[in-house]
């Protein structure tokens, strides 16, 4: 009877449960004309939403003991931190003078090879040289293969050189690294020759005496007054202002394309006198405006051509004398037309 009851009551129990569902399913409102409400706008700019806090965690107090573990501890890592960074700090410095030993131990090294084994002279080189040989001018300048060039005297090899060749006019001692030696030279060349108490000295255009005896053709310079007259020695006269006078004479007559010069006769150095070719005769005078003169005498020259004196030493004409006719005067410097004057007014012309 009992199951019955409950098979009875499970149908009616199963309509009662689906009546609240058919309740909950209503039907759709029938529209009305109302206003439905209207929906908050969402803001222009939404603050995002803030996080939960957590719960804060409770503090754990530490008791007396566990304190003292706690500051012991911390104070000896903090110990420990220092005397690692005074370490970093002392290695540092170490290596800085690490370094500097080094470098000197490496420059004290090479010194002491270049001066011992890294430039010896292997090889000796002359140029320039026609009249001497290689060997006799290595021979005569000391210097020899072996010699490390750091220590070889460039100057004195120079001057051995020089005193022992007249005919070298310059000479110059070369290092070329790492192994050879180089010596140049310049030879002399005969320019002119002093006469001196019967002893003729051929000089180079460097003013150097390249040897003793008569040289012909060249320029003969008479009235010097030389101090010393040796092959290898530089020409100097004892009279104060002679010494580069026929220097002076021959350089100006090359530029002014005087006829070749043959004789110059400096007795009296404020009354010089010059030969040229062809019987020219110049009255210089003193060296001063030197180039105007010669200027001057190269036009009388090509006019007169021969057998003639050209007197140079007035400032506003010059005079031409034939030496074999009478005297001429030429115009004042710059003109053009020739005077020709009798022999008497010449001399007046001359005297004035």
């Amino acid at each position: 009877m009992d199951s019955r009851k409950k098979q009875k009551g499970r149908p009616g129990a199963k309509q009662q449960k689906a009546a609240p569902q058919n309740a909950n399913r209503q039907q759709p409102a029938a529209r009305t004309s109302d206003p439905q409400p209207q929906r908050p706008r969402p803001a222009a700019n939404p603050q995002p939403p803030r996080p939960q806090q957590l719960p804060k965690k409770p503090v754990r107090q530490l008791t007396p003991e566990q304190k003292r573990r706690t500051d012991r501890a911390y104070k000896q890592a903090t110990v420990h931190r220092n005397v690692r960074s005074k370490r970093r700090g002392r290695r540092g410095g170490n290596y800085v003078m690490y370094y500097i030993l080094a470098a000197a131990v490496i420059i004290t090294v090479l010194i002491i090879l270049a001066n011992t084994v890294l430039f010896n002279c292997a090889a000796i080189e002359v140029e320039g040289n026609s009249r001497y040989t290689a060997e006799q001018i290595i021979t005569q300048s000391g210097l020899e293969k072996g010699q490390n060039l750091l220590h070889i005297d460039t100057k004195a090899a120079q001057t051995r050189i020089s005193a022992a060749f007249p005919f070298i006019d310059e000479v110059e001692v070369q290092r070329s690294f790492p192994t050879k030696i180089r010596i140049v030279v310049k030879e002399a060349e005969k320019w002119f020759q002093v006469s001196s108490g019967g002893v003729n000295a051929a000089v180079s255009r460097m003013g150097r005496i390249v040897e003793l005896g008569n040289t012909t053709g060249l320029p003969v310079v008479e009235g010097y007054d030389p101090e010393e007259l040796s092959p290898g020695k530089t020409l100097a006269s004892n009279e104060a202002g002679k010494t580069t006078i026929p220097s002076q004479i021959l350089e100006m007559a090359e530029e002014c394309g005087l006829p070749k010069i043959t004789r110059i006769d400096m007795a009296d150095r404020f009354d010089i006198s010059v030969d040229c070719g062809d019987n020219i005769t110049l009255l210089v005078g003193g060296v001063s405006d030197l180039s105007v003169k010669f200027v001057e005498a190269a036009g009388a020259i090509q006019e007169e051509k021969s057998d003639v004196t050209i007197d140079l030493r007035a400032e506003e004409k010059i005079f031409v004398r034939d030496k074999n006719e009478q005297e001429q005067v030429l115009p004042e410097l710059g003109g053009t037309s020739q005077e020709t004057s009798e022999p008497g007014t010449s001399a007046a012309s001359g005297e004035s």
